[in-house]
């Protein structure tokens, strides 16, 4: 026998002993990318019995154990912890123990999913912005004050002026950014900022020059006003906190300078670091920081004896193989009483994502591709607890179409890569299965994942955009695309707010989801050069923007939960991005609304759409609430939403998988938690749409008219003063330092209204 042919002969007998191995695990304990990483340990160690030179690999992930104090079920197996919240721990697995892990009685459940990415409309046409606090004041008695605001995200800017107090400091409290490699962090991870000479000296996150995006959603949630009061964040006396967090952008630079600290922090059984030189897919690292950087800002929270509300402006796309019980029961745990995590829904639901086969029938639909998005593959997601037959004919004249049987396909035990071709042109260029497996989830169903191989665009003049997919069988069978690049409606059609396009986490029972409502459709930016209509949000002005995700999910959840404006929304740029990248580059140039000069130094207002403009602008206004009610939970925060939102759409009922509860209304949201219209005669449940209402030391300050009459009351709803204004000003001069509900009344509606003041 040649050597070639003894050596792939070897291999083979290797291969199959490993999977028999494989079968030694219980596969319903994970997700499915912790079944992938079984696998891929074994035929690592396939390979290392072969006599090959192979690293030991491992990957962050959640594991539950049965009791809370059982930690050597991982401990004595090499894993190592990094955190815990009660019987959920966020631990550095070896990959090559997770079959063994599986099969401890200890252990109920071993669960990892794919990285987020931040939630912005990817296209720069709809990237302009008005800022939500012009044209719509908020209540002037509540500023955040004592609130903290924590905001998770990539690319902060310290030194902006919209993160200073009146006298200059920054009201900054602290900031973890992983990825400095120093180790000296939160758990042994990155680096902490706490005092403000730091902050001068980092001037921003280790990304800084990377990023904008965190600068923009922290201005939002929180920015103090600038240029005389014309921008400002909804909590601008809130404390801040924040974290970078690890997204699928993220560079192979900062991955290994957290990976450096993971290596300092974990050690093998001989007491060595478990690699010597940093090499990034030595350990897999998967949503667990997400986790850690919430566990992080409520740490502090609780340190400091302070309500917390933390702004999540990232997400991923819900598939029908994922699993996300640990990380939903995570976030429940870490939310409650004065624990609030707002998360934005995101911005795809112009993708048509989803079709069900409906027991004993047959779906036959079209599937299309977007070819400048994927090159060769693109994946696609099925959900069914009955076998089915799944049929793909590509719209390629004489090109036959590829059956397969999902009885085929090996479950993601199998060291097997299931694959079925035809060839087009030749055997370089080919249309069909490239990879398929499956794994059998905790409800009896099995979950597929499906490579298509598209044909390759430079090789074959009949490339097809579309194929036709038909599915058989006798049970219920629900598929599901991929954003942007595999859509059962052309996706150049654009549709508008197609369901189950929520992500994750906005997508778990007590997080709070937002959607993204468009409260201006044109902006001119600061040189004049452009002038913004809306292109592709096909809903137009006062509603929810088109691509806002849409639910349910697929647990059945209405979602989001509240809509706020997302749409040309105008706040901080990051000032530490490079000349290139905002000065010089057009993409960013366009999108700079306004500048100002603080101390030798401009700084520059953005334009942005998304859902991650959403988000922070609900998380400032439950801040101002928290302000209100510290001991707010998520329950109690939807019922004021159900009680006091704006309904767009006054033909559907609330709530709904558009809207959730309708747009927020910060003013009304706010009276209704001091229970303020139901005990006070005459005191509008709405502030004056015209009036520029603001405190300038004892003196009320009506902007915009003149003549008024204008009652005070406590809160409790005791008349204390009636006054007749003629040049819209009211002392206040003699009232004790609190809270006071005001209404003015005028011969207009859009001056008549109440609000809230606050003496100090």
């Amino acid at each position: 026998m040649k050597t070639r042919d003894l050596f792939l002969l070897t291999l083979l007998l290797l291969f199959s002993s490993v999977y028999s191995w494989a079968q030694n695990a219980d596969y319903s304990k994970m997700s499915f990318l912790v079944a992938e990483e079984v696998q891929s340990a074994d035929k690592v160690k396939a390979l290392s019995l072969s006599g090959h030179e192979v690293k030991r690999n491992y990957i962050m992930a959640l594991v539950k154990l049965q009791d809370e104090g059982q930690e050597e079920a991982l401990t004595s197996r090499g894993c190592n912890i990094f955190d815990n919240v009660g019987n959920i721990y966020i631990a550095v697995l070896p990959t090559d123990v997770l079959a063994e892990l599986s099969l401890d009685e200890r252990i109920v459940r071993i669960e990892a999913n794919e990285l987020k990415s931040v939630t912005l409309d990817s296209l720069p046409q709809s990237s302009n912005i008005i800022p939500i606090y012009q044209g719509a004041d908020l209540p002037q008695a509540y500023t955040g004050k004592g609130v903290v605001t924590g905001v998770i995200d990539t690319g902060f800017d310290f030194t902006h002026p919209m993160f200073n107090d009146a006298n200059g400091h920054s009201r900054i409290k602290e900031v973890w950014d992983m990825f400095t490699g120093l180790g000296n962090g939160y758990k042994k991870i990155g680096s902490i900022y706490r005092s403000e000479s730091d902050l001068k000296l980092m001037e921003g996150t280790t990304d800084q020059e990377m990023e904008h995006h965190g600068t923009h959603v922290a201005a939002i949630a929180t920015g103090s006003p600038v240029m005389n009061g014309k921008y400002r964040g909804v909590a601008f006396d809130s404390d801040i906190v924040l974290s970078t967090i690890w997204l699928a952008s993220t560079t192979t630079e900062l991955r290994n300078n957290f990976l450096a600290d993971v290596n300092k922090s974990i050690k093998d059984g001989t007491g060595d670091p478990i690699w010597q030189n940093v090499i990034g897919n030595n350990i897999r690292v998967f949503d667990a920081t997400e986790i850690l950087a919430i566990k992080y800002i409520m740490d502090y929270a609780a340190e400091h004896k302070q309500p917390c509300v933390i702004n999540c402006s990232f997400g991923g796309q819900i598939n029908l193989s994922t699993d996300f019980t640990l990380a939903n029961e995570l976030f429940s745990q870490l939310t409650g009483p004065g624990r609030i995590i707002v998360c934005s829904a995101g911005n795809d639901s112009d993708t048509d994502l989803y079709r069900m086969k409906p027991q004993g029938e047959v779906l036959d639909t079209p599937l299309w591709f977007n070819l400048a998005k994927i090159t060769r593959n693109v994946s696609i997601t099925l959900r069914s607890d009955k076998p089915f037959t799944l049929t793909l004919q590509p719209d390629i004249e004489g090109c036959t179409p590829v059956t397969v049987n999902t009885e085929e396909i090996p479950e993601s035990v199998s060291d097997n890569n299931y694959s079925k071709y035809i060839d087009i042109t030749n055997e370089a260029n080919v249309y069909g299965i490239e990879n398929a497996t499956k794994k059998l989830m905790k409800n009896g169903e099995y979950a597929y994942e499906i490579t298509i191989r598209v044909p390759d665009n430079d090789m074959n003049h009949y490339n097809s955009p579309s194929a036709q997919l038909k599915i058989e069988g006798e049970g219920v069978v629900e598929v599901m695309g991929t954003y942007a690049m595999a859509s059962f409606t052309r996706l150049s059609l654009r549709p508008t707010n197609c369901p189950y396009t929520v992500n994750t986490p906005a997508a778990f029972s007590n997080v709070i989801a937002v959607g993204a409502m468009n409260y201006r459709d044109e902006l001119t930016n600061l040189n004049k050069t452009e002038h913004y209509k809306t292109v592709y949000n096909k809903n137009g002005y006062n509603q929810i923007v088109s691509w806002s995700g849409t639910g349910p999910t697929l647990e059945g959840l209405t979602k989001p939960d509240i809509a706020a404006s997302g749409y040309n929304v105008i706040s901080a740029l990051n000032s530490l991005m490079s000349e290139s990248e905002y000065k010089q580059n057009d993409s960013y140039n366009k999108n700079i609304i306004d500048t100002f000069q603080a101390g030798d130094k401009d700084y520059y207002m953005y334009a942005e759409s998304g859902t991650s403009m959403a988000a922070p602008v609900v998380t400032g206004t439950i801040a101002l609430w928290l302000q209100a009610d510290p001991g707010l939970t998520p329950q109690r925060i939807k019922e004021v939403f159900a009680k006091t939102a704006v309904h767009p759409d006054p033909s559907l009922t609330y709530p709904n998988n558009m809207y959730g509860h309708g747009a927020i209304d910060a003013y009304k949201g706010l009276c209704y938690i001091l229970d303020i219209p139901d005990h006070i005669v005459e005191f509008s449940d709405h502030q004056p749409e015209a009036v520029n209402i603001s405190l300038q030391g004892n003196l009320l300050v009506l902007g915009g008219i003149s003549r008024a009459y204008v009652n005070i009351y406590t809160v409790g709803g005791q008349l204390l003063r009636t006054v007749e204004t003629t040049d819209g000003t009211v002392n206040l001069a003699g009232l004790p330092a609190a809270v006071y509900a005001i209404q003015i009344n005028t011969d207009s509606p859009s001056t008549t209204g109440s609000t809230l003041v606050r003496l100090k």
